[in-house]
């Protein structure tokens, strides 16, 4: 089974988005973590093209390709550099889940519509004052006819990203 795991210059792009990536490549990139299988990373990009996005990270080097055998934690082995790059990951991933929550918002009521709720997300620090907003979030995507179609799927994809 084929599995992903993003590069240095991977995880430079997720930080400062500098090298001019498409939607769908970012967001392929972002789902990368060396641990999903091919299969989740094709359900949850939603990509159907996802063999060319894949492709296009591999030869840009944001992504390296690994097989899932023993070779595999060899990958993951860099523990001191992967362990001083995770307080950096957990940064991501939160601003990762504000982005997904305000963005959402913005989508469902406009620009100005909950713009207290939105200032109070982009303020957060830490995944608990996040998901002590989860609810009120939740509520307000729940307002909307379509927002009420999509809450389930909405709120797991947010879940996916908040960090634990």
């Amino acid at each position: 089974m084929k599995r992903y795991c993003k590069t240095a210059r991977g995880h430079q792009e997720i930080a400062a988005r500098s090298n001019g990536l498409g939607l769908r490549a970012r967001r392929l990139l972002i789902l990368v973590d060396g641990q999903r299988p091919l299969e989740d990373l094709a359900r949850l990009a939603g990509d159907t093209d996802l063999a060319q996005t894949l492709q296009e990270l591999v030869d840009g080097g944001f992504i390296d390709s690994s097989a899932d055998e023993a070779p595999a934690p060899s990958v993951a082995a860099p523990g001191p550099a992967q362990g001083a790059g995770a307080p950096g990951a957990r940064q991501a991933s939160l601003g990762l889940a504000q982005d997904f929550m305000m963005n959402t918002l913005r989508t469902f009521h406009g620009p100005y519509g909950k713009l207290d709720l939105v200032k109070r997300i982009h303020a957060t620090t830490q995944a608990d004052e996040l998901r002590g907003l989860f609810d009120e979030w939740l509520s307000s995507i729940s307002e909307s006819r379509i927002g009420r179609k999509r809450a389930d799927e909405l709120s797991a994809r947010l879940l996916e990203v908040i960090p634990a």
